[in-house]
């Protein structure tokens, strides 16, 4: 007779109650705020901190559910309050958005923003392999329709078609290599797969199945070679939209590549280390050298967003505990810079007879010294200087490679973030030292001048006091274990 497994409903308290209210946001779309941009929108955020609200209550504690397939513990939890944090700037962001560019159906779009968070939640909480799966599409199948929600603009739907067919390759490859390492172990769970790997030599079919899982996964976070979809999806799809796929998909494709490695493959850490030592050098070479040559903001963003990832992947390559302090406190930086610098974007954009070219931002320090002084924070900490956050994660992951003699790839890392300095710094001179076109002074809408005050603090007193979030990762870090 089948056995059902035990449900821990408390554990999976957070992504039940966000599902079954971005499922009200829907409802309400449908019945009583048609269109109801405001409305719905605060109802997402209330939604997003109700979810939050009820999984405060299981810091502290560790468990699993769903026969081990859903697990809580710090690190799972660290995550989540990533995701709904962003979740709550882009959805809070996205109102005054929508209201200006006419979007048609707001609810949908909330509510595809709620579910990708869902899976996003459910990726970094899975001890399993399947489970990754299931949260990784239903993050997937939401941010390809968000990427094309602007159905009449022929660059929104070429972002939904190239980002669709690729992600559907690169699920196809991830699910190929899963099979492998299930044909080889007969498990699922990464407790049980490591287990039954345990002193076994380097065996032909697990190492292409982790090498399978890798490639689908490098799609995800956007690494080189897999990189192609980037610079148009991003340039097509909504910029609200831009900034959360940049962001938030990408922490939870590392979340849940950390645990598949780290926890389900230790033994075999000399082979994927390899993997992702050419997979940082040649993001991070590829990413910053494509920025240096664009025009437009959100295609050197996106730029941008490979060579972040090319960093992330050096704390994969050192593969210890400090590496995935690093890890963490990087991604957390990485949210808060990188949405800002979006959000400033799109209050440049939204003025009149304003753009995302880098030329609609000359003189934008005498239209607006607010918007151009946390643009300058912004880049100052994407480059990875002091006094940010941006450079305490970089000081971390690059610390943890030299401590595994990976000093020279630590060299490369640094040399990286110098040629970056040079199309940072062309957007603040283009600021500062170029003449505006109008002398009309520019200001944000009160949403966006909102978000980008909660990044910019973030990012300066995590920069000026690091133990406000050091701390926190080392904790997070030490209970999720590393690899020495």
């Amino acid at each position: 007779m089948l056995e059902l497994p035990h449900v821990n409903y408390a554990y999976l308290a957070p992504e039940l109650l966000l599902i079954f209210l971005a499922l009200m946001v829907l409802i309400a779309d449908l019945f009583w705020w048609r269109g109801n941009t405001r409305i719905l929108g605060w109802l997402s955020v209330a939604s997003l901190v109700a979810a939050g609200a009820v999984a405060v209550p299981l810091f502290g504690q560790t468990g699993s559910t769903l026969a081990n397939a859903l697990v809580v513990d710090p690190f799972a939890l660290f995550f989540k309050m990533v995701f709904l944090g962003a979740g709550v700037l882009i959805i809070i962001v996205s109102m005054d958005y929508i209201a200006r560019n006419n979007l048609p159906s707001s609810g949908e779009y909330y509510v595809l923003l709620l579910f990708a968070t869902v899976g996003m939640m459910f990726m970094a909480a899975s001890s399993d392999l399947i489970m990754i799966y299931v949260g990784l599409e239903l993050t997937s199948i939401s941010s390809y329709i968000l990427a094309g929600y602007h159905k009449t603009d022929p660059k929104s739907n070429e972002a939904i078609l190239k980002y669709f067919i690729l992600g559907l390759i690169a699920s196809s490859i991830m699910l190929y290599g899963f099979s492998f390492i299930y044909g080889f172990t007969g498990q699922t769970e990464l407790g049980a797969i490591a287990n039954a790997l345990r002193g076994e030599s380097a065996q032909l079919a697990v190492v292409a199945g982790v090498m399978f899982a890798i490639i689908g996964f490098a799609f995800k976070v956007a690494s080189v070679p897999f990189h192609q979809w980037v610079p148009d999806v991003y340039e097509g799809a909504p910029t609200p939209i831009t900034a959360f796929l940049s962001v938030a998909p990408k922490a939870a494709a590392f979340a849940a590549l950390a645990r598949i490695l780290f926890l389900g493959f230790p033994d075999f850490a000399a082979y994927w280390k390899m993997i992702f030592i050419v997979l940082a050098i040649a993001s991070m070479f590829v990413g910053n050298l494509m920025a240096l040559s664009q025009t437009n903001i959100k295609r050197m963003l996106a730029y941008s967003s490979i060579a972040h990832a090319g960093y992330i992947m050096v704390g994969f390559a050192a593969a210890n505990t400090l590496a995935i302090e690093g890890i963490l406190i990087y991604i957390v930086a990485y949210v808060l810079m990188n949405i800002g610098a979006f959000v400033v974007v799109m209050a440049v954009a939204h003025q009149k007879g304003g753009g995302e070219e880098l030329t609609d931002f000359n003189g934008l320090s005498k239209r607006s010294p607010f918007l151009a002084l946390s643009m300058v924070v912004f880049l100052v900490a994407l480059t990875g200087l002091p006094p940010t956050a941006g450079f305490w994660g970089k000081l971390w992951i690059f610390y943890a490679a030299v401590q595994k003699d990976l000093w020279w790839l630590a060299l490369i890392g640094l040399l990286n973030s110098v040629i970056s300095l040079y199309y940072y710094v062309n957007v603040i001179r283009h600021m500062y030292l170029f003449e505006p076109d109008s002398d009309t002074p520019l200001r944000a809408p009160v949403a966006f001048g909102g978000a980008i005050w909660v990044t910019l603090i973030a990012i300066l007193v995590v920069g000026v006091y690091p133990p406000f979030l050091t701390d926190v990762s080392r904790t997070v870090a030490r209970a999720f274990g590393g690899l020495g």
